[in-house]
């Protein structure tokens, strides 16, 4: 769910250049790094913004919390009530849910001071996604849920639900819209959809023949999410320009199902099947279904399965890629088997080479700033 301003549009590209330019033998290698402390019985990492992440850890009595790693160190627990998990970061401010009481929250500033969203007269919210000052996610009114978004508090929600459709949620946010779905009638599939801040500015992305959509992710007046034709059929990674009628199918060969989470720049992550397999695999996209790659393959034979849900590309070019991997080969310290998921982060940082290649772009940008993102 990642979110980028001018500058990062412009860097990321030459970044993206960069890299896939370079013969195979100088192509930079991908780096995985564990978040799993020890400490933790479960971990997942769900939102990334730079050098950090956020998801939730998990102790060993069975309470999950929501959790902040800075720079890959050992995770940070957020304030809040047991079982909350953190989604999304964009710099200081993290937004989630409390999933007992089914609160959307927000924690902002250095000290991560805590904020319950969900206004007056809502039976439930979650916050999915933040850029800059707003917070995006959805709330039940009536026993639908609406797309909402908020700027910090309660009392600033605005309720964008078009009002063409039964539901809606947002799921994404950057500079050029919210991505999300609508849900046109009750128990009825759900369709892409982009938003411009408005309920009035719904656009429905959904492609026509299909059974069921979603978007995921925003990035560059793209969206990112899934199509699936038929109801019990595979998914299909699907990436749009702001119409249904801009959709391309980024499906790779080697897997049967896929759809994407995040994106930044040209790049998005998210997961799929591999054909003759029936666990799924973190993947990765440069913008066409020939570039992905399985990330899975890095992985030791201990994780069976993974998932991508959040990449960032920061101002030097690294991108980072975060999700979980299920480990099915571990054992409690009592000696009982219990396989697990473990926050995962994949990390791409250009060669010197790229770096001298991005710098000598980046010189005609002098005259740009740059602005931090998610």
């Amino acid at each position: 769910m990642r979110r980028t301003r001018v500058w990062f549009r412009v860097a990321a590209l030459l970044v993206l250049l960069v890299i896939c330019c370079q013969p195979a033998s100088a192509a930079p290698a991908w780096q995985v790094v564990l978040l799993h402390p020890s400490s933790e019985l479960e971990t997942s990492a769900l939102g990334v913004s730079g050098a950090s992440a956020v998801g939730y850890v998990r102790d060993f009595s069975g309470v999950a919390r929501p959790a902040l790693w800075a720079n890959s160190s050992l995770p940070i627990t957020l304030p809040g009530p047991a079982d909350t998990w953190a989604l999304g970061i964009d710099g200081t401010t993290i937004v989630g849910q409390a999933r007992v009481t089914v609160d959307a929250v927000v924690w902002q500033g250095e000290m991560h001071n805590l904020a319950v969203l969900e206004p007056s007269g809502v039976s439930s919210s979650s916050a999915l996604a933040v850029f800059g000052a707003t917070e995006v996610g959805s709330m039940v009114i009536g026993g639908a849920p609406h797309a909402a978004a908020w700027a910090g508090s309660a009392e600033t929600v605005r309720d964008i639900h078009p009002v063409v459709a039964w539901g809606s949620a947002l799921r994404a946010i950057d500079a050029t819209g919210e991505a999300g779905d609508l849900i046109p009638v009750v128990h009825g599939s759900t369709h892409a959809a982009l938003w411009q801040g408005t309920a009035e500015s719904v656009v429905d992305l959904h492609p026509e023949g299909a059974y069921s959509s979603g978007a995921r992710a925003i990035a560059n007046g793209r969206q990112g999410g899934y199509v699936q034709y038929e109801r019990d059929g595979p998914a299909h990674a699907a990436l749009w320009s702001g119409t249904p009628d801009s959709y391309v199918d980024l499906t790779p060969s080697f897997v049967w199902t896929a759809g994407i989470n995040g994106m930044d720049g040209g790049v998005q992550a998210g997961v799929g099947v591999p054909t003759g397999s029936s666990g799924f695999h973190a993947l990765v996209w440069f913008g066409s279904a020939d570039s992905c790659l399985d990330l899975h393959s890095f992985l030791s034979s201990d994780y069976t399965k993974s998932e991508a849900r959040a990449v960032d590309i920061d101002e030097f070019g690294t991108i980072r890629v975060v999700g979980y991997a299920y480990n099915e080969n571990y054992y409690l310290p009592n000696g009982t088997y219990y396989p697990r998921n473990e926050a995962m982060m994949w990390v791409l940082v250009p060669e010197p080479s790229s770096l001298a290649a991005l710098a000598a772009g980046l010189a005609g940008l002098a005259g740009v700033r740059p602005r931090r993102r998610r």
